[in-house]
């Protein structure tokens, strides 16, 4: 399974975590908050998507990340299924 590659980005009261998949368009974010660290998806338009259930984040940064690189391994598989 490849891996996202993350880059972290500090702002004056916020600190991103994000990594990409040019190749489609996707961004994912990693947005570290009072609760801990919750995963978002940015499809190229709109608003970002949290991938887990609204107000709920990991207490670390690996679990964000896992839940991230799990997300994309289980829409390519599935989107492959379909093939």
């Amino acid at each position: 399974m490849k891996k996202l590659n993350w880059k972290k980005k500090q702002y004056d009261d916020l600190t991103i975590w994000t990594a990409e998949v040019k190749s489609v368009g996707w961004q994912f974010s990693i947005e570290k908050n009072p609760n801990g660290y919750e995963p978002f998806l940015y499809y190229g338009r709109g608003e970002d998507i949290s991938l887990v259930f609204e107000g709920f984040a990991t207490k670390n940064l690996k679990g964000a990340q896992d839940i991230c690189n799990r997300w994309l391994q289980d829409t390519i598989i599935n989107l492959n299924k379909w093939i």
